[in-house]
Order: C-alpha cells, then structure tokens, then sequence
C-alpha cells in the first residue's frame, strides 16, 4: 500500500509520524491538534497545531489508517513468537542442562573421548542458546526471517540426531502454537 507523503508537510516529513497518527487513531480521531503540537514539542519537534491539522485531513488516509493497523497486528504477531521462541530455547538449555548433570554423575566411560566429545557439543550448544537468547530479548525488533535464521544457526552445532529431534520438537511446538 502506498504512504502518502507530502514533501513539504512537518507532519509527514517527522521522524515521529507514526507515533503521532497511532495516537490519533487511537483517540478514534478525538485528540486535540493543539495537545498534538504539545506532544510534538515534547518530542523536541515544533509542529504547528495548523500543520497537524492539514495532515490529518489531507495525508492521513484510509490506506495509511489500514496500515497502522496491520502493522499493529504484525507486530503482535512477532512477539509472540519471540516470546515462544525463548521459551523453546529454555527448554532445550534445562535439558541440556539436566543432560550435563547426568552425564557428570556416571562414574566411568567405557569410552572416555565419546564423552569428552558429548560435554564439548553440550557446552557449546549452551553458549550459543545463551548467545541466541540475548539476540531474542522480546525488546528486539528481530523478523520472522531473522528469527528462523538465527534459531537453525545455533542448531547447526548439534549433531544431526539432535539437530533433527530438534526441528521436529519445534515444528510440532510451532504447530500447536497455529503458527504454522
């Protein structure tokens, strides 16, 4: 959908528009555009109640309105599965983590490098869940794009068992989330 922008209008050209149209159409349209001129000093910008008055009236159209909208509903859509991500990438660190304790606790190895090998692919499974668990703070601002890359990165490091028990637990998680 096209966003009209007049070159001339303060309100079309601020770095802030969308902060000012949101809080407009969440007033369904009742805001004063003198208390916007206020906002907008606060905001450090000198908009004119006048200026906000032609722009709601000339470039705030339906097409823009529908777009708030969907991103709105976009945007919700992505935390969610930021939030769901986390919580699969908690789950696999507590079992990883269980697993480490288990494996700590067997006396001896019939195999010591087997070993050796399996604490090495724990633990650096566990840095890059941690690593890829900063990145997915729900503060960020991730795609979904972003967010599957970064999740099948930090699964390359896994054996391909794993990897695959993997992909199918977060498929079926994703699946009963209606995400797919």
């Amino acid at each position: 959908m096209p966003v009209l922008n007049e070159t001339r209008c303060r309100v079309c050209n601020s770095t802030n528009r969308d902060y000012y149209e949101k809080i407009f159409y969440e007033s369904g349209s009742k805001i004063s555009c003198r208390r916007m001129s206020e906002m907008a000093l606060d905001k450090g910008e000198s908009i004119s109640r006048k200026s906000f008055e032609r722009h709601f009236r000339a470039h705030y159209t339906p097409e823009r309105i529908q777009e708030l909208v969907e991103k709105k509903v976009i945007d919700a859509q992505v935390e969610k599965a930021k939030e769901d991500a986390i919580n699969i990438l908690d789950e696999v660190k507590n079992n990883l983590i269980g697993l480490k304790a288990l494996m700590g606790q067997a006396k001896y190895s019939k195999n010591v490098s087997d070993t050796v090998a399996v604490f090495k692919e724990v633990r650096m499974t566990l840095l890059e869940i941690e690593r890829l668990r900063s990145k997915l703070s729900t503060s960020t601002s991730l795609t979904k794009a972003d967010l599957y890359k970064e999740i099948f990165f930090a699964c390359s490091i896994l054996c391909s068992e794993c990897r695959e028990k993997f992909l199918v637990k977060l498929d079926e998680r994703l699946k009963q989330k209606g995400y797919q």
